[in-house]
């Protein structure tokens, strides 16, 4: 709902939830491993914009785990070889015919990961209608990002970092105050992060409350027609995200519990360049206006 105001209001209340975490830029160094080398003379340019879409992966594999659960089916550690507790529990409708664990696992990395490629082509949209230049790119290592370069020099984003020897990389996990994740250190076990998850789908504010805002003529009713979760179902979801947790010692356990796929870097293009180098028409009429349009 952008309000009476339109997009004033909509803008307002947008950057009302920006929260700083820096005074400074994010610090990497301009060479491999942080940066890919044909990325080093321009990935994180000074005086550029570089977004980063960040995906709570631990709290996608809940919702995915439980989308499969209210389908009847459970998960098997197709890692280990074995059943995971819950998967053949008379409730379900397909019970004993499970889904394996990395299937689940894979499909929750790719969803998030169209996701994330989503906003940052979204981004990509607007700089075009506002004339300025930039492209998406994977470029930047995700760990050094995040905070888990292993250089203290170098601390990303300074997210909270785990190491396991069942792990071949470090996991981070959430920035604590800003992005935490439904995983520990920011929950204490499987059970809360099933209630939190269940909070922010049918309590308060959530898609599936029925006082939630939206554009249907008997809105209610539309979002109170989810199916809810009953303590059987609770239950089961919370036991399978526990061996998950318990086994692997993360959630997800063999992704990662925070993902980065592409980024979104924004600048101005240097209109001189290509009307040199380029035929007519390698630019846009807003680029070739931004200076007049945005600064003057």
């Amino acid at each position: 709902d952008i309000g009476d105001g339109g997009i004033e209001d909509w803008l307002a209340e947008t950057v009302g939830r920006y929260r700083k975490i820096s005074d400074h830029r994010i610090h990497l160094p301009r060479e491999e491993p942080y940066l890919e080398g044909h990325n080093t003379w321009i990935a994180n340019h000074p005086g550029s914009l570089l977004v980063i879409p960040i995906a709570d992966l631990a709290q996608h594999f809940i919702a995915n785990v439980a989308f499969f659960l209210q389908n009847g089916y459970g998960l098997y550690d197709d890692i280990h070889d074995r059943e995971i507790p819950g998967a053949s529990d008379p409730s379900l409708r397909h019970a004993g015919d499970p889904f394996p664990l990395s299937f689940v696992e894979q499909y929750t990395l790719a969803e998030a990961s169209a996701e994330l490629v989503t906003a940052a082509y979204n981004g990509h949209l607007v700089l075009g209608a506002l004339g300025l230049g930039g492209w998406t790119f994977d470029g930047i290592d995700r760990l050094s990002v995040l905070g888990a370069s292993g250089d203290p020099a170098v601390p990303g984003l300074g997210f909270e970092v785990q190491t396991d020897d069942r792990w071949s990389l470090p996991n981070p996990t959430g920035l604590p105050g800003v992005f935490e994740t439904l995983s520990r250190p920011h929950v204490a076990d499987a059970g809360e992060a099933v209630a939190r998850f269940t909070e922010r789908k049918f309590g308060p504010g959530g898609p599936f409350h029925p006082d939630t805002d939206g554009p249907w003529r008997d809105t209610p009713r539309v979002r109170a027609s989810a199916a809810p979760y009953d303590e059987r179902f609770t239950e089961l979801l919370t036991g399978q995200i526990a061996y998950v947790d318990d086994v692997f010692g993360k959630i997800p356990g063999t992704v990662p519990t925070v993902h980065i796929l592409n980024y979104l870097q924004a600048q101005h293009i240097d209109t001189d360049f290509y009307d040199h180098h380029f035929d007519p028409g390698a630019y846009l009429p807003t680029h070739r206006d931004h200076q007049d349009v945005w600064h003057s």
